[in-house]
């Protein structure tokens, strides 16, 4: 493929706290890389320290939360906290951001966590001289929360969806927004050393997780995947049985994907005109390290 750059995330549970820094050592070879997102999940390693020893350990590559649960956070303190990253790391830090569970008003979720940006933002502006304000990128799985965030917000951060699906929102925050604004989308590749059915388990297991949030179900509607994903909560024999993946499943996301097959996947994203596809790997429970890193560094160089 050509020069573009990608992303990577490492989410903390699927690499160990030492494996993301290894890993993160190892995306730093390739100039190909220029951003690492660090997931933040609801228990467990916090993303912006995980992100502060990415930063640490690198020089070049950009890396930060992907997100945090923004109204989750003290303004004040997160500003500070912002600061000292970006000073340490000569401005690398990104800031990712979402509403989380949008609970039963979703629409007044995201006012108040768009307001809260708006805070924090002025909270930068007064940052000593040299310490520039971070990346920010919102979290975004509906057009809706794209017009709105496009005019905030250095970059929109899509997830778990077809290139279809990106397409529309990246066109609905260009309406708003017009160029200017870096459009990036985790795509959610599944590995197993063992075999495909294993991966293609793992990914079936994220699609239903996913699916039972209100928020996900609601996207993966208007993605035209929904019906499909029930089809496994009704009928569990894929679980120790033979896995039969639709292909509308396929178009969001791959289990242990052949070069050639991860390199029309990425391109369908880029001519959906997603600006940095950031590759998101996966892995079982008790996957081998060397595993992982191998696997990460075939990707870098197929991409």
């Amino acid at each position: 493929m050509s020069s573009e750059k990608i992303g990577f995330a490492l989410r903390p549970g699927v690499f160990s706290p030492q494996e993301i820094r290894e890993t993160a050592v190892a995306l730093e070879l390739s100039d190909r890389v220029s951003r690492i997102f660090v997931p933040d999940m609801r228990v467990g390693y916090e993303s912006l320290e995980i992100a502060a020893s990415i930063l640490a350990l690198t020089k070049r590559v950009h890396s930060g939360s992907g997100v945090i649960r923004l109204l989750e956070h003290d303004p004040q303190l997160l500003t500070r906290r912002v600061q000292t990253l970006q000073a340490l790391s000569s401005g690398r830090l990104i800031l990712g951001v979402g509403t989380g569970p949008p609970g039963p008003q979703p629409g007044k979720t995201v006012s108040a966590m768009l307001e809260r940006l708006d805070e924090l933002k002025k909270g930068f502006a007064s940052f000593p001289q040299g310490v520039k304000p971070p990346e920010i990128y919102v979290a975004t799985l509906k057009q809706g929360i794209a017009r709105r965030a496009a005019v905030k917000a250095d970059g929109l951060l899509l997830n778990f969806c077809s290139p279809q699906h990106a397409s529309k929102l990246v066109e609905a925050a260009r309406i708003e927004r017009g160029e200017g604004i870096d459009f990036a989308c985790y795509l959610k590749i599944f590995h197993s050393s063992r075999d495909d059915e294993t991966a293609q388990r793992l990914m079936l297991q994220e699609f239903l997780s996913y699916d039972s949030a209100p928020q996900y179900h609601e996207m993966f509607v208007q993605d035209g995947i929904a019906k499909a994903i029930s089809t496994f909560n009704e009928n569990e024999g894929w679980k120790n049985g033979p896995v039969n993946v639709p292909k509308e499943l396929l178009r969001v996301s791959l289990a242990n994907p052949e070069s050639d097959e991860l390199v029309q996947y990425v391109k369908a994203f880029r001519q959906a005109r997603v600006t940095l596809p950031v590759v998101y790997p996966y892995f079982p429970s008790g996957e081998d390290a060397r595993f992982k890193l191998e696997t990460v560094n075939r990707i870098v160089k197929s991409l």
